[in-house]
């Protein structure tokens, strides 16, 4: 009797299109178009071992489904304090701005009178010819 390696194997019952062959007998574990699952109707004891028809082996389908454990990939956020300082520095130069337009936004006319020159001698006499 020949020994044949665990792996995908055509059913021997027709029910799927591969069962897996753990190396010793049929397993539950098949398969359709690659999409792997577990066939609910329990196998002939008989059939059970049974060993695969010589190549029958398929050509890739996938291995029963291992559990595999899950990655959970974070990214780590720095803390808002960046934000709060940054929105608190935009409210800042916004009153600052605004100070500064409300103090120069009087009217364009000067608060200064003008200088008037002021003299002491009295004015010149002229006589006429």
């Amino acid at each position: 009797m020949a020994s044949y390696p665990a792996g995908w194997y055509t059913d021997p019952v027709r029910r799927f299109q591969y069962r897996f062959w753990n190396g010793t007998q049929w397993t539950n574990q098949v398969s359709n178009s690659g999409t792997s699952g577990t066939d609910p109707d329990v196998l002939d004891p008989e059939m059970v071992a049974t060993p695969p028809a010589p190549g029958s082996q398929a050509p890739g389908p996938p291995q029963p489904a291992a559990a595999t454990p899950a990655v959970q990939v974070s990214q780590k956020s720095g803390s808002g304090l960046g934000v709060i300082v940054g929105v608190l520095i935009g409210i800042l130069l916004v009153v600052i701005i605004a100070a500064v337009l409300i103090m120069n936004s009087g009217d364009d006319t000067s608060t200064t009178e003008p200088s008037v020159t002021v003299t002491t001698e009295a004015p010149t006499t002229t006589v006429a010819p």
